[in-house]
């Protein structure tokens, strides 16, 4: 057999080479938003906590003094960045893939990298923000230490889980219609009743509270709330039901990735 055979990289080395284009392309998206000189890495974090510590100002200037059982402030603060992963994710990969369609042209690039990009970047920043806001609360005395780290890290894992799916679902859905693009604000908006931030589940009575319950992310953010909170706050959750909701909307949204990468290769 004279011909040699053309090598095929390993599971692994694809996945590293992956990994690197992913990183590459979210320190491109991070240069091309926030520049390289001055201030600008530092928005970062920066930009998400101006939104978290405005709410704040706002709801507790106009808000009642307490809310559920704890001041306006101390709620919004560890609640409201919880929003901002979907929030302001699904605003972030809207035709991102068709934006930067000239990438595409570089062999290790895929469609898919591109939205990845975007969402490590996003949810680094809302995480990196609300740590660092957390941090200056609790010395200000906003806020307390966490009951339960452990439940509070993992619902917080799970506030990332759904916006991760939600995020990948709109992302598919803007490639497939121009339409979703100019409807995504409105999605946003009315997902806002049913996000867990204005509303806690103790606060609605029976038995609009199941109803209200069947939203994953309510879930998400209630079990967030019972790490943060403890005994403080009564929670609603159902573990096995949030994290099988939230297996179906990954697979779901993957199948709808799949058909988005599909029309891309096609155009």
């Amino acid at each position: 057999m004279t011909a040699k055979s053309q090598y095929q990289p390993t599971y692994l080395e694809q996945l590293r080479i992956q990994l690197r284009v992913i990183w590459a392309l979210t320190l491109r998206e991070m240069i091309t938003r926030y520049g390289r000189e001055g201030i600008g890495v530092i928005w970062i974090i920066a930009e998400p906590a101006m939104f978290i510590v405005g709410v704040m100002v706002i709801f507790s200037a106009v808000g009642h003094t307490e809310f559920t059982g704890t001041s306006v402030a101390e709620y919004l603060a560890v609640s409201y960045p919880t929003m901002l992963l979907w929030r302001n994710g699904t605003g972030r990969v809207m035709k991102a893939v068709d934006i930067n369609r000239a990438l595409l042209h570089h062999r290790p690039v895929r469609p898919m990298d591109i939205i990845y990009s975007r969402i490590l970047l996003e949810f680094a920043s809302a995480t990196a923000a609300f740590i660092f806001l957390y941090l200056i609360f609790i010395a200000l005395g906003i806020c307390q230490w966490p009951g339960d780290l452990l439940t509070m890290i993992v619902g917080y894992f799970m506030v990332v889980w759904f916006s991760f799916a939600f995020v990948m679902i709109m992302a598919a859905l803007s490639e497939l219609s121009e339409a979703i693009e100019r409807v995504s604000h409105i999605i946003l908006y009315l997902n806002l009743p049913f996000s867990g931030v204005f509303i806690t589940a103790a606060a609605v009575p029976q038995p609009y509270r199941d109803y209200l319950l069947l939203f994953p992310l309510v879930n998400c953010v209630e079990w967030f709330h019972h790490g943060y909170y403890g005994d403080r706050m009564q929670t609603f959750y159902d573990p096995q039901y949030t994290i099988v909701s939230l297996l179906v909307m990954t697979f779901f949204s993957y199948a709808l990735i799949n058909i988005a990468n599909k029309r891309v290769q096609r155009t």
